[in-house]
């Protein structure tokens, strides 16, 4: 949702095999909304998608829906989009190009808007790539003020340069602190490697959503199997997340 926007709107996708518009968004919600558009393949085979992005940012935005159309197709487009920011402006819009070997080159159709509801409970969703094989990924809920906290946080650690296979860490969520963009969730599980136990460890993870920029993140891992406590959590070592492919949601149910 926080993503370099590369090119300006057109009012309508126009190509030599197709066209179109984007429509405005319906069933929209807290974290989720259905976008719209019409459009014809008229002289050929065209590709179509959506593109959405938080409103104001200066990222690139996030593609949905890509489908691939038939000549003489024709009608209406649309892709649910989901994991978004709840509360503020999204901004989207239609593009395309003809599906031949001269037609690559994309155009897309007018943007609008629309506002997603207010968060109904407190989330951190999202997740990064640690240089180039390890991975997190954090799917984190609970009700307003951290009530009945749920959810997994997931480690995938391996390295290009260690024969060794790579080690997993699979925990359930036991706290999420939520103020605004701000977000320390807590996880208790354990490390396996090749299917067999190796160690119990928890983590408690901080997360500042960038929401137009950058997102900032930090980790704290602790053997054994003590409940981390989020309410204490530090956000002075945030590390930026320059990576591309990094990116987290913070929902704040009572902000």
């Amino acid at each position: 949702m926080k993503r370099r926007l590369a090119t300006a709107a057109l009012i309508a996708v126009t190509l030599a095999g197709c066209y179109g518009s984007t429509e405005p968004a319906t069933d929209v919600a807290p974290e989720s909304a259905t976008l719209r558009g019409q459009g014809t393949a008229d002289n050929g085979p065209a590709v179509s998608w959506f593109e959405y992005w938080l409103t104001g940012s200066e990222r690139d935005p996030l593609k949905v829906g890509t489908q691939r159309w038939p000549a003489g197709a024709s009608g209406p487009i649309s892709a649910t989009a989901t994991h978004l920011t709840a509360g503020v402006s999204h901004s989207f819009r239609l593009c395309g190009y003809d599906d031949d070997p001269g037609g690559t080159h994309t155009i897309c159709a007018q943007t609008r808007t629309f506002t997603t509801k207010p968060a109904v409970e407190d989330s951190l969703w999202g997740g990064f790539y640690a240089g180039c094989c390890s991975r997190i990924d954090v799917n984190a809920r609970s009700g307003a003020s951290g009530a009945s906290p749920r959810g997994s946080v997931r480690w995938y650690a391996s390295s290009s340069g260690s024969p060794d296979p790579p080690r997993i860490f699979n925990g359930f969520v036991t706290c999420l602190a939520v103020n605004g963009t701000r977000a320390a969730v807590g996880a208790v599980g354990k490390w396996t490697q090749q299917g067999s136990p190796d160690a119990n460890a928890t983590f408690l993870i901080t997360v500042v959503d960038g929401r137009t920029a950058e997102d900032t993140f930090h980790h704290v891992e602790t053997a054994g199997s003590a409940l981390p406590n989020c309410a204490t959590a530090s956000f002075a070592n945030q590390n930026t997340l320059l990576d591309p492919q990094a990116d987290f949601i913070v929902n704040d149910a009572t902000s």
